[in-house]
């Protein structure tokens, strides 16, 4: 399994998939924000963006181990892993063409 742990990676959502199968939440919203025009870190829009995961079955699979990074940007992490249910672990999404699409669907 290829896991894109953020560094380095280039914020959007083609480049994210094309570059490795599996992308960690946050740099998948941060690049669905940046295409969007909307701040990642607003509370209201995490909160829609993990119901709107959970709602329509976009497969997420838990790392045994926690966001790392500092600043706001790790903030936004650890609230989605508590919005997805396990504060504990680290969340990712395979990024393939169809989940990628609908990822694009969502309209807060």
């Amino acid at each position: 399994m290829l896991i894109n742990s953020g560094e380095g990676s280039s914020l959007s959502l083609d480049n994210l998939r094309k570059g490795l199968l599996y992308n960690n939440v946050m740099d998948v919203w941060e690049a669905l924000c940046q295409e969007k025009g909307w701040d990642f870190s607003d509370r209201q829009l995490n909160n829609k963006f993990a119901k709107f995961l959970k709602t329509e079955g976009v497969q997420l699979q838990k790392l045994p181990v926690c966001p790392t990074e500092g600043g706001i940007k790790g903030e936004v992490a650890k609230r989605f892993c508590i919005l997805l249910g396990d504060p504990s672990r680290s969340f990712v999404i395979r990024t393939d063409q169809k989940t990628v699409e609908k990822l694009r669907s969502f309209l807060p």
